[in-house]
């Protein structure tokens, strides 16, 4: 069999190389990604307070609609028994994944 010339290791390596603009911008943009947590593999909880605006009852349940910051609101369903009325602090969990933020009472969600 006859020696090829052109396949030496050097050669192999430039011809992998070759590509080296295309291998930096999917690296680029991986990192950006990754950075903006567009791409997170888990889902983040954070806690975060607000002043309960208005308190609903529907049925036997209570819906609180938070406000969290100047343009912000949530609606959360409360707990039975949970000592929350209009102007009081209440504490949220925020739960983030990629495309929106969920909220839910935390535990306790009203100080007494």
């Amino acid at each position: 069999m006859a020696h090829d010339p052109f396949n030496t290791p050097a050669d192999r390596l430039r011809g992998v190389l070759k590509y080296w603009m295309w291998y930096l911008a999917i690296a680029a943009v991986l990192i950006v990604l990754t950075e903006r947590n567009l791409i997170a593999r888990e889902n983040k909880d954070h806690l975060v307070s607000g002043e309960v605006e208005r308190i609903d009852r529907v049925g036997d349940k209570s819906r609180a609609t938070v406000r969290l910051g100047e343009a912000q609101e949530a609606v959360v369903v409360l707990p039975n028994g949970t000592p929350c009325h209009r102007g009081s602090k209440i504490r949220l969990v925020r739960h983030d994944n990629v495309s929106q933020h969920d909220f839910r009472p935390a535990d306790p969600p009203c100080a007494g």
